[in-house]
C-alpha cells in the first residue's frame, strides 16, 4: 500500500479471545468482513493475515474483501493446531493418513497464498512435539518432520515458507523450540524458499536474547518473517509490544535493523480483556515508536561499543538517544 511502516495483524484482537477457562470467549464474535473492516480503522495498519482453512477456504472470499478494505494479504498460516485430528501432530503424527493430511492441505495452502499474492506462508507445526520422556523416537520423528517439511516446500518453490518455532504449547515440548534448533533444521532441509520466522514473545519464553536471535536469522539468510509482542518470560501471554521487556524489544528492533530487515511487522496479540481496536491500536503505534528508535540509535559509536564489547559506551549512547530531549 505505499505505507512507510510495514505493519500487519491477524484478526486475534477481534476474535471472541477465548482461552481454556473460558472456551465461549470473552468478546462477542464477529464475521470475517466485520474483522477487515475493524482492523481498517486501525491508522498505519496496512496489512494481514489468515490461517487456512480455518478462517477460510477460497481465495475468492478474501480477494474482494483486500480490495475493499485496502489492506495487503502479507501471509498465510498452514492451520497446523486448531482440529482435535492434529493432536498427536502434523508432519510427525505416528498415523501415516494424518501425516498425509497434513501435507496436502499444506500443498493446497501454498496454492491458495500464491492465488492471493501473499508475501510467504507461515508454517507453525505447534503440535509436532513430546510430552513425557520415552514417549518420542527422536530419530523417526525429526526424520519425519524434515521429509514432511521438504515435500510440501518443493511442491511450490516459488512460495516462500517461514517456519515459526515455540518453546511449549500446545505440546509440552514442541520440537523446533528455539532457534538453534530451527537454524539447524533450515540447513538440514537446504531449500531457497524455506526460512524461519521468529516471533518476540517466543524467543523471549524460550530463555533467548531475541536481538541475538533475530541476527542469527539474519546472518544465516533465513530471516523471512517478524513477530512482535511480549510477555514475562515465563508464557506465550502475546501481550502488546513493548509492555514488558523495554530493553530486549529495543535491542530486538536494533538487530532486525542492522540485519538488514526490511519485511513486514506483525503483530500478533491476543487482548483478552482489552478492547481490541484500542489495543491494535497501541502495538502499532508502538512498533512505528521501535522502529524509528532503532534508527535514532544505529549511530557510529555504538557500533563501536558493541565491537569493543564496552556496555558503559553503548549503553549510554542507547539511553541518551531514547531519553534525549
Amino acid at each position: 500500500m505505499g505505507n512507510l511502516y510495514k505493519i500487519a495483524s491477524g484478526f486475534a484482537p477481534f476474535s471472541k479471545c477465548a482461552d481454556r477457562f473460558n472456551v465461549e470467549g470473552y468478546k462477542e464474535a464477529m464475521s470475517l468482513e466485520a474483522q477487515f473492516e475493524a482492523a481498517s480503522k486501525i491508522e498505519g495498519l496496512s496489512g494481514t493475515g489468515l490461517d487456512y482453512p480455518y478462517q477460510f477456504t477460497e481465495s475468492s472470499q478474501i480477494s474482494p474483501l483486500l480490495e475493499r478494505y485496502r489492506l495487503d494479504f502479507v501471509t498465510l498460516e498452514i492451520g497446523l493446531y486448531p482440529d482435535k485430528k492434529w493432536k498427536n501432530g502434523t508432519y510427525t503424527s505416528p498415523d501415516p493418513g494424518v501425516r498425509r493430511d497434513a501435507v496436502e492441505m499444506s500443498k493446497k495452502a501454498l496454492e491458495v497464498a500464491a492465488e492471493l499474492g501473499a508475501v510467504d506462508v507461515l508454517m507453525w507445526p505447534g503440535q509436532d512435539g513430546f510430552d513425557y520422556p520415552f514417549q518420542s523416537d527422536y530419530f523417526k520423528y525429526w526424520d519425519l518432520m524434515i521429509s514432511g517439511v521438504a515435500e510440501v516446500a518443493s511442491y511450490r518453490p516459488d512460495v516462500k515458507i517461514a517456519i515459526e518455532y515455540k518453546k511449549q504449547e500446545p505440546r509440552t515440548n514442541c520440537y523446533i523450540r528455539n532457534v538453534g534448533v530451527l537454524i539447524s533444521m533450515l540447513n538440514e532441509i537446504n531449500m531457497e524458499n524455506v526460512g524461519g520466522c521468529i516471533d518476540l514473545g517466543h524467543s523471549l519464553a524460550a530463555g533467548e536474547n531475541p536481538g541475538e536471535a533475530a541476527a542469527l536469522l539474519g546472518r544465516a539468510g533465513k530471516l523471512f518473517q517478524v513477530h512482535v509482542n511480549d510477555n514475562y518470560r515465563d508464557w506465550d501471554h502475546d501481550l502488546i509490544v513493548g509492555s514488558v521487556t523495554f530493553w530486549e524489544t529495543l535491542e530486538f528492533f536494533y538487530w532486525l535493523r542492522r540485519s538488514g530487515w526490511d519485511g513486514w511487522y506483525i503483530l500478533d496479540i491476543f487482548p483478552y480483556r482489552i478492547d481490541g481496536h484500542d489495543a491494535l491500536q497501541e502495538g502499532v503505534n508502538r512498533v512505528k515508536f521501535f522502529i524509528d528508535m532503532a534508527e535514532k540509535i544505529d549511530t557510529g559509536s555504538l557500533k563501536t561499543g558493541l565491537s569493543n564489547s564496552d556496555v558503559i559506551s553503548a549503553s549510554r549512547e542507547v539511553w541518551d538517544s531514547v531519553f534525549r530531549k
